[in-house]
């Protein structure tokens, strides 16, 4: 296996799972801003009130993107079998 080819699984390693990352953690954050906001403007301060909701919305957005998770993975997959197979001949 040469180091061009490993620096190419590294880096596909890497862009798959910030690709896969991305919609949690946008989800995470405008849900934390949202709340930071609310809260402000309530004055309220109760961690439970920022927690619940980014616990349950960043699920229901897991679940609605399992499918996509599916194909991402199954395309990464597919790539690295490739690029073994090609490295073994």
């Amino acid at each position: 296996m040469s180091e061009g080819l490993l620096i190419d699984i590294m880096e596909l390693t890497i862009q798959t799972t910030a690709l896969m990352c991305a919609p949690l953690i946008l989800t995470i954050l405008i849900v934390s801003v949202v709340i930071q906001v609310f809260q402000s403007v309530t004055q309220l301060k109760d961690q439970s009130i920022a927690f619940v909701p980014k616990f349950f919305i960043t699920g229901i957005v897991f679940i609605i993107a399992i499918p996509w998770y599916i194909q991402i993975t199954r395309q990464y997959c597919e790539i690295i079998f490739k690029l073994m197979e090609s490295a073994s001949q």
